[in-house]
């Protein structure tokens, strides 16, 4: 059983937030290894909503196998704390993303496999559709979100790791007010999943580089 510890620290923020659109974020170059982030996009539609994440470095899913990580971490509790987090790791050959309920002091619950593709060896696109996730009732029209990577390697024997945005978090709508497609029709969201195998064990997210 595949254990994953996260340590979190995030402010104390406001449980409802102000409507939002699909938005991304810009990083810079600011973590060694190969998985510095430089850009997340995001998009689709409001209820099902996918992230792509852009890193410095091309690698292969070969280079990525129990070294290389992606997580998308989701507050949708509005309580000050990230209540779900997507893992994107590879099996050597293919990419392979599960969705997993952050149970604080309890361990991690997994909640099942997710969508996830790669358009080229610098980016994931993953999607993570809302309905897997406990939205915090009726009256929450939005969550937060932040991305990070996690890589061991040359140059990071410890864990290097990016987060982007570096501080906070953005706010999207959980679709509650808005329903239809908010942007783009992708090519890299027209495909069913394929069926993935656990998740090889990840450096432990707490250590610095």
């Amino acid at each position: 059983m595949i254990v994953f510890v996260v340590v979190v620290a995030v402010a104390s923020l406001s449980t409802m937030f102000a409507q939002a659109t699909h938005q991304g974020t810009n990083d810079g170059n600011d973590v060694k290894g190969n998985l510095d982030i430089r850009e997340v996009k995001t998009f689709g539609q409001t209820l099902d909503p996918a992230w792509k994440i852009i890193v410095s470095s091309a690698n292969s899913e070969r280079v990525l196998r129990d070294r290389g990580f992606f997580l998308v971490y989701l507050d949708t509790f509005g309580d000050g704390r990230f209540d779900y987090y997507a893992l994107v790791s590879s099996d050597g050959s293919k990419m392979l993303a599960k969705l997993w309920r952050d149970r604080l002091n309890r361990p991690d619950s997994n909640l099942g496999q997710l969508f996830v593709r790669r358009a080229d060896k610098l980016s994931v696109t993953l999607r993570v559709p809302l309905s897997k996730v406990n939205t915090g009732g009726k009256g929450r029209l939005t969550y937060r979100w932040f991305v990070k990577t996690l890589y061991t390697g040359e140059r990071c024997h410890r864990v290097c790791i990016d987060r982007a945005p570096n501080k906070g978090a953005l706010t999207e709508s959980n679709g509650k007010q808005s329903p239809a497609p908010l942007t783009t029709d992708d090519p890299e969201l027209t495909e069913s999943p394929e069926p993935s195998s656990p998740a090889p064990t990840s450096p432990d997210p707490s250590e610095s580089p």
